[in-house]
């Protein structure tokens, strides 16, 4: 039986949300619903994301409360090591066209959800169902709970995977995903000319107007979250600090929303909002020697290749923009140390990061200094976590004074990389790259000029948060935490 509550709950998350553009497009008056929001409730622009800042593995922590060694998420590309083979979750269309449109959706729309993301976590959908509260998700990249869907391949779709797609997904009560899963009576003209290049109905117009759909006609559950992917694209071909004109578009689908009411005030009566973005973006310049091609760098090992299963290569590559994971698949005593280096020596490396022997080392790049971390007793940081810190604790901007410690360019550092690299899938040791570097191999994007992320580094990490409720205000703000306080919100245990 579910408690009584006064309001429901509309979770937005806005890919690529950069703290900067927001306060460009609050300032030039480009937002009035999200700013009517902010003057009534609780703002932060220095939400701190978990790492790696890519899409999957911040859906995964938002949708679930944890880091990627609990969900088992660690990237938008990474390797198997049970199936020996590279997850790419369609990072280029030059990894649709290699690896085949099947595979790529596969992975994405239904593996994702259903058997990689670990079944030892509950996504949100599964708590509040299991407590007796309704729950949707429009457009969302995690969405796993348990009411059975039937999806529709589009015919483009179907053609490209020689109609091998198909099948059902486990999600809430109320879950749309595009044309896969169009909302059954929704009628619009637009939906049937939203072709791939419109991402098969997977972008902000849509999503906002299903949910207008929802509200206006009384289907709102109780716990809605809306996935608004299109300042993503935007912040990937111009300044990601300078995405006004994409939040603006942002601002018109919750002003949709909020006009599902009788007024703005009523909308906030009724419902509590929480809205943020999945990571940010930093610019990457606009400089040929600021593409930093790794498979080149590493070629004096044998690397995985993306279409072909691995076994017998030294190691696999595995980039995701400004972060980059290595896999040893040859387990020969020589290779970590070989491995490390030849990144120490790369141009455009910030940090590399291991485990070993209980403690987790980075490096900073051309091997300029060294830290190891653990959890201990020796410092205490500004989350009330606490550890012991050995080396030069610069690598990371971190300083130490009586106790305790502060962080500088990369928010909450240790508990982040602490996060990442106790994950089963994540690699054997991560690169990250330096603020205007990007990681690129023949399959990977290059945003040369434009915004990209995965790193550590603040730009890509923090994120603003709004929330309509000042009771329910976190006081230091983490993506890991906002399932926590959905769950507080509706009376259930964090």
């Amino acid at each position: 039986m579910a408690s009584v509550v006064k309001k429901k709950l509309i979770l937005l998350v806005v890919d690529s949300f950069h703290p900067h553009a927001l306060k460009r497009s609050l300032e030039r008056k480009m937002m009035p619903a999200l700013e009517y929001i902010i003057n009534r409730g609780y703002f932060t622009d220095r939400c701190v994301s978990v790492f790696p800042t890519m899409t999957p593995t911040c859906a995964s922590s938002i949708a679930t409360g944890t880091l990627p060694s609990q969900h088992q998420i660690p990237g938008f590309v990474w390797y198997s090591r049970r199936e020996k083979r590279m997850i790419n979750y369609g990072m280029t269309l030059w990894v649709v066209l290699k690896l085949g449109a099947r595979r790529v959706i596969q992975d994405l729309l239904f593996n994702l959800n259903q058997n990689q993301l670990s079944s030892k976590v509950k996504t949100i959908y599964e708590t509040l169902e299991q407590g007796g509260f309704s729950t949707g998700a429009v457009n969302p990249f995690i969405f796993r709970a348990g009411r059975e869907h039937s999806t529709k391949i589009p015919l483009s779709l179907g053609v490209a995977s020689i109609f091998k797609l198909g099948g059902p997904v486990w999600g809430p009560e109320s879950l749309f995903l595009g044309k896969i899963l169009p909302p059954s009576g929704f009628k619009s003209k637009l939906l049937t000319n939203w072709h791939y290049y419109r991402k098969y109905g997977v972008n902000d117009e849509y999503s906002g107007l299903v949910t207008e759909w929802l509200i206006s006609g009384g289907r709102q559950p109780d716990m809605l979250s809306v996935y608004l992917p299109d300042t993503d694209g935007y912040a990937h071909h111009h300044d990601p600090s300078r995405t006004e004109l994409s939040l603006k578009r942002v601002d018109r689908q919750l002003q949709k929303i909020m006009n599902c009411f009788g007024s703005w005030a009523e909308a906030l009566q009724k419902n509590m909002f929480i809205i943020t973005g999945d990571h940010s973006q930093s610019l990457v310049q606009n400089s040929g020697d600021h593409m930093v091609n790794l498979t080149e760098i590493f070629g004096e090992f044998s690397l995985a290749k993306l279409d072909e299963q691995a076994g017998d290569g030294d190691i696999a590559v595995c980039i995701n923009e400004r972060m980059c994971h290595i896999y040893f698949l040859n387990q020969a005593g020589h290779l970590p140390g070989e491995v490390l280096k030849v990144a120490g020596a790369a141009p455009g490396i910030d940090q590399i990061a291991w485990k070993e022997n209980g403690w987790y080392k980075v490096v900073r790049g051309s091997m300029a200094g060294e830290v190891s971390f653990r959890p201990g007793s020796g410092y205490s940081d500004e989350y009330g976590q606490n550890w012991d810190i050995r080396g030069d604790p610069g690598v990371l901007d971190i300083s130490l004074f009586q106790g305790k410690m502060a962080y500088g360019d990369y928010p909450d550092a240790l508990n982040r990389l602490q996060g990442f690299l106790d994950c089963a899938q994540a690699g054997d040791m991560v690169l990250t790259a330096r603020p205007g570097y990007e990681f690129t191999d023949k399959y990977s994007p290059s945003h040369q000029g434009c915004g990209s992320h995965g790193s550590l580094f603040w730009e890509d990490s923090l994120v603003p948060l709004v929330i309509s409720d000042q009771d329910y205000a976190p006081q230091r703000p983490r993506l890991q935490d906002i399932a926590g306080i959905i769950r507080c919100y509706f009376g259930l245990p964090r």
